[in-house]
């Protein structure tokens, strides 16, 4: 992986549920666990759901040609992040979330909010470094971004 590695983020278009459903056959067991919740694996119909908007906006982060990121904002202000194994720690993730509270604020919604578990370190640390309020029990983190909706 290049130092130098070009990265545009842009909205999901319907023609790249096929390098989504790549991404997220690059990711572990335990990738999946987090992101889902259990052990699920993407099929390409809901690579082609995420893709299609209706109650969600999507986001990818694309190098190379290559989906190498995805974040999902639903019209409830949850949502969700994927980021390629091998493209981590670099900040794909952390841009994804600051474009989709834009795009939450565009919408003019209230919050941004995620669930994670209590071992999904990086989504916390992306969460706490944007300034989101992080609540922690047993099973589940919640974090929570009030926006000024007026």
């Amino acid at each position: 992986m290049s130092l130098e590695l070009q990265v545009n983020y842009r909205k999901a278009e319907e023609k790249d549920w096929e390098k989504i459903l790549e991404l997220y056959n690059s990711l572990s067991s335990e990738d999946l666990y987090l992101r889902f919740f259990s052990y699920h694996r993407l099929t390409p119909e809901e690579a082609k759901k995420i893709v299609s908007g209706g109650d969600h906006y999507t986001i990818v982060a694309e190098s190379e040609g290559k989906i190498i990121g995805e974040g999902t904002l639903y019209n409830d202000g949850e949502f969700a992040l994927v980021v390629h194994p091998n493209y981590r720690r670099i900040g794909i993730g952390t841009e994804i979330v600051k474009k989709l509270i834009e795009k939450a604020k565009e919408e003019k919604l209230c919050e941004v909010k995620f669930y994670t578990l209590p071992d999904n370190y990086p989504m916390i640390r992306i969460g706490k470094k944007l300034g989101f309020t992080i609540s922690e029990d047993v099973d589940e983190v919640f974090g929570y971004l009030k926006l000024n909706c007026s």
